[in-house]
């Protein structure tokens, strides 16, 4: 609760101040609106998991995430990323992208509209705060409860693209883990954005269904991907550290080089991304 008082404060404090912003879609920046489809085109997915971190849920996801190849992006709330920083650097270390999804999951959309950008700039700062990196890129926002009132465009002012989804599995109604595999295999199609959750509850189910579907759809083809991002091409937003000649790298480590993630199959050293595809796996443009 102290963590959760800590932050309100700041959102109040926020409010007060008239923030100065690029106007949206400036030099190619986001504009107000708002994503439904992945970067690229064809049979790809793009997966994202709401409300984390979660001490539990969160650890869970990223191992499947690794053993699987596949990025995603983790739309994080202010007041977990407080209590949890260390999951918050291992997804940033992973290479995921991740998502402004504000402090406490308040309807946003029905708030004043510098009541709202303050909620929103708070969440982007205690991630950056988390990650130890305060130029670290969050390239999207995602609206509580998909309301998005004045968002998208507060959000563009700020840097990030607004992010919706196109297929929901409903994992937040306590289905078993049959049921969401279910409905993930009948509501998928190209392009879709998939939303998830692996905070606000028992995620179980989830992380089972999952664990079916992702190897499922790769034998069938699919590929995944993040989503895309307004105002242009997708800039480079690598998360995961720099690729260095002499640093010892065990299987799984991600690494970024040239504006692309890659993920070590097994123990690496002095072998360079683009030159060791027998080592090094490219897990696509960041």
């Amino acid at each position: 609760m102290a963590v959760v008082r800590r932050i309100a404060a700041a959102v109040v404090g926020l409010a007060s101040v008239v923030a100065l912003a690029v106007p949206a879609g400036a030099a190619g920046g986001p504009t107000g609106e708002v994503v439904y489809r992945t970067r690229g085109d064809g049979q790809v997915l793009a997966l994202t998991f709401d409300d984390g971190p979660s001490p539990q849920w969160t650890p869970q996801v990223l191992d499947l995430l690794r053993e699987n190849k596949v990025r995603a992006v983790f739309c994080l709330l202010g007041s977990q990323v407080e209590l949890y920083p260390d999951l918050v650097r291992r997804i940033v270390a992973e290479g995921h992208a991740v998502c402004d999804h504000s402090v406490k999951h308040d309807d946003l959309g029905s708030m004043p509209v510098e009541q709202a950008r303050a909620d929103i700039v708070a969440t982007r700062d205690a991630i950056r705060r988390a990650a130890g990196n305060p130029n670290l890129p969050v390239p999207y926002f995602r609206a509580p409860f998909g309301s998005w009132g004045a968002t998208p465009q507060i959000a563009a002012e700020l840097g990030m693209s607004a992010l919706a989804w196109t297929v929901d599995p409903r994992d937040w109604d306590g289905s078993p883990s049959d049921v969401l595999v279910g409905r993930l295999s009948s509501a998928v199609y190209p392009t879709a954005v998939v939303l998830s959750h692996d905070g606000g509850g028992d995620r179980g189910p989830t992380v089972a269904a999952y664990r079916q579907m992702i190897p499922q759809w790769q034998r069938s083809g699919w590929v995944f991907d993040l989503p895309a991002v307004t105002g242009g091409p997708y800039p480079p937003a690598c998360t995961a550290p720099s690729w260095g000649r002499d640093t010892s790298y065990p299987g799984g480590s991600r690494v970024s080089y040239q504006g692309r993630v890659y993920q070590a199959d097994w123990w690496v050293r002095v072998e360079s991304p683009t030159k060791a595809p027998w080592v090094w796996v490219d897990l696509g443009a960041c």
